[in-house]
C-alpha cells in the first residue's frame, strides 16, 4: 500500500465476521500477488384536454414529458445491477444518487479474446468512488473464482490513492453484520464446507467492483478522468492465480460526484477510552469521524464505528466496506471508511462503536458504545 504523504500515519484493518470472509478472499489474494511483483497499491448504489386551442401545446408539452420519461427510465435500466444488490440500494436511493450527481454512467466497452469489459457506472462522494464493470464471454467453471490477472487505474493520470476490488459474488452484508445472498436468503456451502458464491448473473455476465479511496485529500475523485486496464482473466484459489485467457481491456470514463456530506458536531466522551467524539461526517456511501484525546489518554487503536442506528430503530452491524483508514490529523484522531451499503445520512440516529477493538469472540455479539449524533 502507498502510504499517503500528507495526514494519516496509521492504516488498518477492520476485523471481518468469518462468514464474511469468503467476500474478501480474492481481494486478500491479489494483494498476495501484487506484492511478490513489488506492486505497493493495495487492491484489497394522463388527463384529458378538452380545449382545442391548446391542443399543439399539450401534444409538445407531452412529448417534453415523454423524453423526460424516458431518460429517466433508461437511466434506471442503466444501473449497474450487481452494484444495486451489493450496496443495497433502494429506487428511491437511486434516484436520489442520480439528482444530486454522486452517480454517473459510462458506455465504455472493450472486446480483446472474445471477452468484453464494459465500464457501467460510478457513485462517488468526498473520499471514495464505487466503480462497475461488467465482463460478458468468459464461461466461468462451477466453484471457480474468476480474477483478473493485473488492474492498474489511474484517474487524471496519478495514483496516490487506496483501493479495492473484486468480482460481485452475489454476497451482500445483513443488518446483523453476517453474510447472506443478495436475496437475503441464508449462504449455503459446499460437502468440503466452502461458502457457494454466485459470480454469474442472470444474463451469463458478471460484474466486477471496485472501491478508491483518497481519505486525505476532500473531493479528490469529484469530475476526474478515470483510466482502467485490466490484464488476463483467469481464476483464483488460496492466494494463487491460475491463468485462462490471455487479453487486455483498457477503458475510460469521467466520475461524476458531489459533496453530499452531512456533518454533526457532537461532544460525547466514549467510554473510558480518554477519547471524544468531536464530529461525524456522513454521505450516503462513507464515515468519517475525528476524535480529541485527553492528554493522559494512550491511545494504541482509534476506534471505528463499525455500526449505525437508525431513527426508526434499526440497528445496522457490520457497515465497514472498505477501504478505511485511520491515524492523526494534527493533534486529532480521524477514522474513514467506505459502507458496504448505501445509507440515507438524514435518518442516522446514533453510531455504534465497539468496545472491544479486537472483536468478538465467536458466536458472542459485539459490544458497543452507542453514541447519539442526532
Amino acid at each position: 500500500m502507498k502510504k499517503n504523504k500528507a495526514m494519516y500515519t496509521l492504516q488498518q484493518d477492520v476485523k471481518i465476521p468469518d462468514i464474511v470472509e469468503t467476500k474478501a478472499s480474492q481481494t486478500f489474494a491479489r494483494i498476495q500477488r501484487e506484492a511478490k511483483t513489488g506492486n505497493e497499491k493495495i487492491i484489497v448504489y394522463d388527463k384529458k384536454i378538452r380545449s382545442p386551442k391548446k391542443k399543439y401545446a399539450v401534444l409538445a408539452m407531452t412529448a417534453v414529458l415523454a423524453v423526460g420519461t424516458v431518460s429517466v427510465y433508461a437511466a434506471y435500466i442503466n444501473w449497474s445491477q450487481g452494484l444495486k444488490e451489493e450496496l443495497q440500494i433502494t429506487q428511491e436511493q437511486q434516484e436520489s444518487l442520480q439528482e444530486n450527481g454522486m452517480a454517473a454512467f459510462a458506455d465504455a466497452s472493450v472486446t480483446d479474446a472474445g471477452i468484453t469489459v464494459s465500464a457501467q457506472q460510478s457513485i462517488t462522494d468526498n473520499y471514495y468512488t464505487y466503480l462497475s464493470f461488467k465482463v460478458e464471454g468468459y464461461h466461468l467453471e462451477d466453484g471457480k473464482q474468476p480474477d483478473f490477472e493485473n488492474v492498474f487505474v489511474t484517474v487524471d493520470g496519478k495514483e496516490d490513492f487506496n483501493s479495492g476490488s473484486s468480482f460481485y459474488n452475489g454476497i451482500i452484508v445483513g443488518n446483523d453484520g453476517m453474510g447472506v445472498y443478495a436475496d437475503g436468503s441464508a449462504l449455503e456451502t459446499r460437502a468440503d464446507g466452502s461458502t457457494i458464491q454466485h459470480y454469474v448473473m442472470d444474463d451469463g455476465s458478471m460484474e466486477y467492483h471496485m472501491v478508491l479511496a483518497k481519505s486525505d485529500e476532500k473531493g479528490y475523485f469529484i469530475g476526474k478522468k478515470l483510466h482502467v486496464e485490466f490484464k488476463n482473466l483467469g481464476t483464483v484459489a488460496k492466494a494463487e492465480y491460475f491463468p485462462d485467457i490471455t487479453g487486455k481491456w483498457d477503458l475510460d470514463m469521467t466520475l461524476g460526484g458531489a459533496d453530499t456530506s452531512t456533518i454533526i458536531q457532537t461532544d460525547e466522551k466514549i467510554g473510558d477510552t480518554g477519547l471524544t467524539l468531536t464530529s461525524v461526517e456522513l454521505s450516503p456511501v462513507s464515515i468519517r469521524v475525528s476524535y480529541d484525546a485527553d492528554q493522559e489518554a494512550h491511545v494504541e487503536e482509534v476506534p471505528m464505528p463499525t455500526g449505525l442506528v437508525l431513527k426508526d430503530g434499526t440497528k445496522l452491524e457490520g457497515v465497514y466496506g472498505g477501504p478505511g483508514s485511520s491515524g492523526m490529523d494534527g493533534s486529532k484522531y480521524i477514522c474513514t471508511y467506505a459502507f458496504e451499503r448505501v445509507i440515507d445520512p438524514d435518518q442516522v440516529a446514533a453510531v455504534l462503536i465497539p468496545k472491544n477493538l479486537e472483536g468478538s469472540a465467536e458466536g458472542q455479539d459485539t459490544d458497543y458504545y452507542q453514541v447519539a449524533i442526532q
